[in-house]
């Protein structure tokens, strides 16, 4: 029986088919910090200012796995940070490597440095699948909107029935939300920094240290060749000063995050309401016991939208977190770079789990074309009104066809007769010519009124070509 205080996703369904808790677990998070700390041994060897020893020293304290990783979680109290319990362990380790090691490990470095350097290093893990998986998705997307370009549906907007539009054109808007957060996660990842400034930001003790032990360069100059160094061996960028209370690098990288989640709960949702028993458009293919209910024998939700959804209305709250942390006292803050972790770590797993979800639902995404023919006849008409009055407006002017097919459609529904019965009629009463009349006949043909639509799914389609 499991321990009852251990945490197994029980609130978190999604996460059950995603790689978010192996990529930002807690040993994620400390292999990483051990990344950066051998980083920087190795950096520093490079530069001559530790012994050329350390670099094996470095490799035998690589692995994270041979730390007492609930040791340091517990300890971490004590400082507030993992960091602490982390350099006492790898220093003890690096002594018995080889007595004095430790003297040369997180040199110039402090806790900061650490923690938001390793952060970048999850980070960029995590993105390398939210990528993989938004390009699967986008894929999907993209078929999925080339094959129903042609198909018409009721057009909504504020919940009601608006003009037609074609479901083709509805998955390309899902797919160009996509494209958009993928590439801004991609312009956030290449632009993720390096944090190294020390205590305070001056880097001053590696300064010093650089002084007193290479005389044949520049300090400025040593202390340069090792953080250019230590970014490149990290694959982050290297900045032009630490970002200590800086915090946009944060809030750049949680909003893109967000950004994915939210462009995939825009789709979800548009799922979701499209699957409602009364419109019926489309619906989740779903498994034997999927989208049950726990009273209801007959129900079958959309239960991958659904946890799209409340993925995408958790993620704001998140990034608040974050904004509020750019208000950063110092030049390092009291409890601001704390509050980060956890709401980026959660960032980091929606946007995984989200676009993870997200693939199997456009896999699993049956279209009802006949229905959403069937309902674009729910208003008798109604809902081609707009292209009725533009196309009036050529012979009558904008206000006089505006009229016309407004006062037409409350008799429509007054009498309850088809509003192209009622504009016909009053077209003939009007003595107009015929062919405007066959005009206005014809402007209530389902798959004459997508307008642009299919040009605008061809520039869509181009720029995922052109994106993935």
């Amino acid at each position: 029986m499991r321990d009852s205080s251990s945490d197994f996703g029980l609130l978190d369904p999604l996460s059950h088919d995603s790689r978010s808790r192996e990529l930002t677990s807690d040993g994620a998070w400390l292999q990483a910090m051990v990344d950066v700390e051998v980083a920087l041994i190795r950096s520093l060897v490079r530069a001559r200012l530790v012994p050329d020893w350390m670099d094996d020293v470095a490799e035998s304290i690589s692995f994270a796995g041979d730390l007492d990783a609930g040791a340091i979680a517990a300890d971490g109290r004590g400082g507030g940070n993992p960091v602490i319990p982390l350099v006492k362990q790898l220093g003890a380790h690096a002594d018995q490597r080889r007595a004095g090691a430790s003297d040369s490990v997180h040199v110039a470095a402090t806790s900061q440095d650490v923690l938001d350097s390793a952060a970048m290093l999850v980070s960029r893990h995590s993105i390398t699948e939210i990528s993989r998986q938004l390009d699967t998705l986008a894929g999907s997307l993209a078929q999925l909107a080339n094959l129903h370009r042609a198909s018409p549906l009721a057009g909504r907007t504020l919940g009601q029935h608006a003009s037609p539009t074609s479901f083709g054109l509805v998955v390309a808007g899902w797919l160009d939300g996509v494209l958009g957060a993928r590439r801004r996660l991609d312009e956030v990842n290449a632009a993720l920094p390096l944090q190294f400034g020390g205590s305070v930001g001056t880097l001053g003790v590696l300064f010093d240290i650089a002084r007193a032990r290479r005389t044949d360069a520049a300090p400025d100059q040593v202390v340069s060749e090792v953080v250019v160094d230590l970014a490149g061996r990290l694959a982050l960028h290297a900045p032009d000063s630490p970002w200590h209370t800086n915090r946009i690098p944060i809030v750049e990288l949680g909003a893109a995050l967000a950004g994915v989640v939210g462009a995939i709960g825009s789709m979800a949702i548009d799922i979701s309401v499209l699957s409602r028993t009364e419109i019926a458009e489309v619906s989740e293919r779903l498994g034997a016991g999927e989208g049950s209910s726990s009273a209801m024998p007959h129900k079958r939700n959309p239960v991958t939208a659904v946890l799209l959804i409340a993925s995408a209305r958790r993620a704001p709250a998140l990034v608040a977190t974050l904004f509020d942390s750019l208000v950063a006292e110092d030049q390092r803050p009291s409890g601001a770079w704390h509050a980060e972790w956890t709401a980026l770590r959660e960032l980091l797993r929606l946007a995984i789990d989200a676009a993870t979800a997200a693939v199997s639902l456009a896999g699993r995404l049956d279209v009802d074309v006949e229905r959403m023919r069937s309902n674009l006849e729910f208003t008798d008409g109604l809902i081609y009104s707009e292209r009725v009055a533009t196309i009036l407006a050529e012979t009558l002017g904008k206000s006089d066809a505006f009229e016309l097919v407004a006062e037409a459609s409350r008799e429509a529904v007054r009498t309850n007769r088809p509003l192209r019965v009622v504009v016909s009629a009053r077209l003939a009463g009007a003595d107009h010519d015929d062919e405007l009349r066959a005009r206005v006949w014809g402007a209530f043909d389902p798959d004459a009124s997508l307008g642009s639509a299919s040009a605008i799914i061809d520039r869509v389609l181009a720029r995922a070509r052109g994106q993935l």
